[in-house]
């Protein structure tokens, strides 16, 4: 039996979503994950740098570190980027 690499793309890709969403001290809510190549791509939003660090760990324990592509934003960071309206 072999597997393709968009097989073992799929699988980890569920692998980390399930696993990310599973971590009960995580708000996991506000984070995507996707796969661009062999990469984990992590987007979103989290609550804090430990969400953020959890979330990473997550993903780097089953798709390895150097194939772990962070993209999230603290929601802080919403409330210096936000154009304010007046």
């Amino acid at each position: 039996m072999s597997f393709e690499p968009e097989s073992l793309a799929h699988d980890q890709l569920a692998s980390v979503q399930a696993a990310v969403s599973m971590e009960p001290e995580l708000e996991s809510s506000s984070i995507s994950v996707s796969m661009v190549g062999r990469s984990v791509l992590l987007e979103g939003y989290v609550a804090d740098y430990g969400d953020r660090e959890k979330a990473t760990a997550i993903a780097a324990l089953i798709a390895g570190p150097e194939n772990v592509n962070d993209r999230m934003r603290d929601r802080d960071e919403m409330a210096y980027t936000s154009p304010t309206r007046e």
